[in-house]
C-alpha cells in the first residue's frame, strides 16, 4: 500500500469513526422483511442483470426492493433502467457526496444488501450509514462494523454466489 493509500485510508476511517455505530439494527430473516435495499457495484456489465434478476426475484415473493448502484467512472452519468451514481459523486478518500446516496442510506429498509465481491469503498461506507435494520456483505476480517450477517466467499469471488448464500442464510434465520 503505497503513501496516498494510506493517506486516504486514514481519512476514510476517520469519518467512520466519527459517524458513530449508526442506527439501531433488528435481526430479520427473508420471510419477514417487507423492504429490501441493495447496493452494488456496476462496473462489471454482467453484475447489472444478476442484480436486475435477483431484485425480480425478491419482488415476485412480495418484497418491495430498491437497488442503487456505483459506477466507478467519471464519464457515464446513467444506464439505462439503472439508479446509479458515479465516480464524481465521490469524493477523493471515498465517501459518497450524492444526494441520491444520502437519500437511499436514510431510508429504514428491513434488508441492506451489499452486494459486492470485492472492497468497494462508497458502498460500504453507505451500508455503514445505512438506517437498514439488517445489514448483509461479504466477510472481512477488517470490516466486521459494517454488516451484521457477512458471507465468506474464499475463493468464489462471484456475485451469484454471494447472492445464493444470501438466500440460503436469510431464509434459515430464526428468532423468537
Amino acid at each position: 500500500m503505497g503513501i496516498i493509500d494510506q493517506i486516504t485510508n486514514y481519512f476514510y476511517e476517520s469519518v467512520l469513526r466519527q459517524r458513530g455505530p449508526g442506527a439501531p439494527r433488528r435481526i430479520t430473516n427473508l420471510a419477514d422483511a417487507k423492504t429490501i435495499g441493495i447496493i452494488y457495484d456496476s462496473s462489471m456489465p454482467a453484475y447489472d442483470s444478476i442484480i436486475a434478476r435477483y431484485a425480480e426475484g425478491l419482488t415476485a415473493k412480495g418484497k418491495t426492493v430498491e437497488v442503487l448502484a456505483y459506477l466507478d467512472d467519471k464519464k457515464i452519468e446513467s444506464k439505462p433502467g439503472i439508479n446509479i451514481f458515479n465516480k464524481k459523486a465521490v469524493n477523493w478518500y471515498g465517501i459518497p457526496t450524492d444526494a441520491r446516496v444520502t437519500a437511499f442510506c436514510n431510508k429504514p429498509f428491513d434488508v441492506l444488501i451489499c452486494a459486492i465481491t470485492d472492497e468497494n469503498k462508497p458502498l460500504e461506507y453507505m451500508a455503514y450509514i445505512s438506517k437498514a435494520k439488517y445489514r448483509v456483505g461479504p466477510f472481512a476480517e477488517s470490516k466486521t462494523r459494517l454488516f451484521d450477517l457477512m458471507i465468506q466467499l474464499d475463493t468464489k469471488r462471484d456475485l451469484g454466489y454471494l447472492l445464493q448464500q444470501v438466500t440460503h442464510f436469510l431464509d434459515n434465520i430464526k428468532y423468537n
